[in-house]
């Protein structure tokens, strides 16, 4: 597969994952929940803050993917080992760990303010643990991306 196809089908997948997270955003979690709301009317008020919270721990993973897209840009052009596209996964990564502390964070908050369940706790634990394993994995990548950058700008000198 050429360098150019690669990148292609990295903006493909950005953009698939960008109008899934919209739509799990805009009609998802919001359509889940007024259906708990008009269930259970007693949780009403949680409905709104709720609401901003997924939305909160939303804006990271979109933040990430223009990350990931600036990356396909430079897979396309096949100038993918210098410092620019570490720093770029090495954002990424950190964006993708603050994500992960506030999702806990909030979901303690909310939890402890009466406005959750520990079950939600359990799989928010559960989607942590995910989003901080594909933290990592961009944190090794930005650091072999460094290397390798470094390695490639040392032989172009010794040419």
């Amino acid at each position: 597969m050429t360098s150019r196809t690669l990148g292609r089908l990295m903006r493909i997948s950005v953009i698939a994952a960008a109008l899934c997270g919209l739509f799990l955003c805009a009609y998802v979690i919001p359509s889940w929940g007024q259906s708990i709301v008009n269930t259970y009317p007693e949780t009403s008020g949680w409905y709104r803050p709720w609401l901003v919270f997924e939305w909160l721990v939303a804006l990271p993973c979109f933040a990430v993917l223009v990350y990931v897209w600036k990356v396909s840009d430079a897979v396309m052009k096949d100038t993918v080992f210098t410092m620019l596209t570490a720093k770029w996964v090495k954002m990424g990564s950190v964006l993708l760990l603050l994500d992960a502390s506030f999702l806990f964070i909030g979901n303690v908050i909310l939890l402890l303010a009466g406005m959750s369940h520990p079950g939600v706790l359990l799989l928010s634990v559960m989607a942590d643990i995910f989003i901080v394993a594909l933290a990592l994995l961009a944190a090794v990548l930005s650091r072999y991306l460094t290397k390798a950058a470094i390695l490639q700008e040392e032989s172009e000198g010794t040419i």
